[in-house]
């Protein structure tokens, strides 16, 4: 079926964004919302987003980086974190005087290359310490931190008490932290 969807997106062939709605369309649903919260049109304009990004790029997917469904899913995390940073800037926006906007506005710090590459430094840190820990230890803390779930929601989605949750989760910090920071200083 990937590979299907990989042929007919990188052929323009609008079937593959029926196959991607077909086979994914509530699993992307489901980060948007679990991102953007009640927002429905926003939820909405976020999965037309993914497709329309999914249509512009998809056929430039390499197989050797990830499954297509993990592709799918941080190209749906990625779109709804920017609408979310979009929808709390508009909402700064309005209750901040012009001086604060003006400067937000002009100062990109995202451009800074030296924070770039230190950025990616650790991140690439932060990954292999994720890749010490267990299978569900580390759904745990990507459903926490990288899809943004409630305790509530990694509960029941988790077969798991609440305080199961936050327990767990606390430890797998502590453990995480620290296999960064040796990875970090070493």
């Amino acid at each position: 079926m990937e590979c299907e969807i990989i042929e007919l997106l990188a052929a323009r062939d609008e079937r593959g964004i029926e196959l991607i709605a077909r086979q994914y369309e509530k699993l992307i649903r489901y980060i948007a919302g679990t991102i953007l919260g009640d927002r429905e049109t926003s939820v909405e304009e976020c999965v037309n987003d993914v497709y329309l990004k999914l249509w512009e790029h998809g056929a430039g997917y390499d197989y050797e980086k990830a499954s297509f469904r993990t592709y799918l899913k941080a190209i749906t995390r990625n779109t709804a974190l920017n609408y979310l940073r979009k929808l709390k800037k508009l909402e700064e926006v309005e209750s901040a005087d012009e001086s604060d906007t003006l400067r937000s506005e002009y100062i990109d710090y995202s451009q800074n290359l030296e924070q770039r590459v230190i950025d990616q430094e650790e991140a690439d840190a932060l990954n292999r310490a994720l890749g010490t820990l267990k299978k569900r230890d580390k759904e745990l803390i990507l459903r926490r931190f990288y899809y943004l779930q409630s305790t509530r929601q990694i509960a029941e989605a988790m077969d798991m008490s609440e305080n199961a949750v936050d327990s767990k989760l606390s430890r797998l910090r502590k453990k995480v932290r620290k296999i960064y920071e040796k990875e970090v200083a070493g």
